[in-house]
């Protein structure tokens, strides 16, 4: 019986992360992430709590995964449509051009598992206009 309570335990853990990462708005992350690079986890950690209403212990998960590069940050409003004879790079680069870095970046690491700190990287150099 054990068994089924912690999994229970694990689930109820699982929502509280994914709710809080729905209320984190993309402004948020930047402002965390900038918190983490100049080892300020703590206020970090506060931020987060505030923004999202987690607890002590899923706030700081929460901040652990934008810091280790395992966080994509929810999807608003733009849709990505896939286009005929359009890949990734494309895609990703129309998303770039349009201001909407966090979603290019959640667009590759959906599509290749990469890490979200890889897809930044890979979005990052993605030029305006593709050199043949």
């Amino acid at each position: 019986m054990g068994w089924f309570s912690r999994r229970s335990s694990q689930d109820t853990d699982n929502v509280a992360l994914a709710v809080g990462r729905a209320r984190l708005s993309p402004d948020d992350v930047d402002q965390v992430r900038f918190l983490i690079t100049t080892k300020k986890l703590v206020n970090a950690v506060k931020l987060v709590r505030e923004r999202t209403g987690l607890g002590l212990v899923h706030a700081k998960e929460l901040v652990d995964e934008i810091r280790l590069g395992r966080y994509v940050p929810p999807t608003t409003g733009t849709p990505v449509v896939r286009r005929p004879n359009t890949n990734l790079a494309e895609r990703a680069r129309a998303l770039k051009a349009a201001g909407e870095l966090h979603q290019a970046t959640a667009l590759v690491v959906s599509e290749t598992g990469m890490t979200e700190a890889e897809a930044g990287l890979f979005v990052g150099v993605l030029r305006a206009e593709p050199t043949d």
